[in-house]
């Protein structure tokens, strides 16, 4: 008979195995790491978003991926961060992972959007998840206004202006009632 009780979490020791695991040549460790980690939900999330900064293109990108599949807030801005990563696919598995956390990836994002315009590869990582979540319908004013200003010819200088309108509004007020 199976219990309903949670099962035990992993020492940060097993959790760090895992992660060295995701890098793996060998396909099953590599899914069963995967598997292993996402099930580890929040108690993973720590070690995960340091691993988004490890030196292995491999463990970045399935590091993305779990935290995508985990859709965990708290990697949000580790994720932004990602989406300037030399690799490729590392920047692709962030984008989906952002994609993933919704309106809970945009504050960051704006964030970095309101000062860093000089990287092509995060300006093309924050087009695609604005597109995306358009596509789906979860844009608001505000962000639609960023997403437009993304597609400008000017969006050098019209996606921080836009990103940081947008963040008043959608993020602002929060703080402003949050007792700062």
């Amino acid at each position: 008979m199976k219990s309903n009780l949670p099962a035990p979490k992993s020492s940060k020791k097993k959790i760090q195995m895992w992660i060295n695991d995701l890098g793996s040549t060998n396909d099953k460790e590599r899914v069963k790491a995967r598997s292993l980690l996402i099930n580890e939900g929040v108690n993973a999330a720590p070690s995960l978003i340091q691993a988004l900064s490890n030196s292995n293109q491999d463990v970045r990108r399935e590091t993305a991926h779990i935290l995508a599949k985990t859709k965990n807030i708290t990697a949000a801005s580790a994720l932004v961060h990602a989406l300037e990563d030399e690799d490729h696919d590392v920047r692709w598995a962030a984008m989906e992972a952002l994609i993933a956390l919704d309106r809970a990836g945009l504050e960051p994002l704006l964030q970095i959007l309101m000062k860093d315009i000089d990287s092509a590869w995060l300006l093309e990582g924050a087009h695609h998840i604005l597109h995306v979540l358009n596509d789906k319908g979860h844009l608001s004013t505000p962000m639609r206004k960023v997403f437009s200003a993304l597609e400008g010819t000017e969006a050098g200088y019209t996606v921080p202006w836009a990103a940081k309108t947008a963040w008043e509004s959608l993020f602002g007020s929060e703080r402003s009632n949050g007792g700062e």
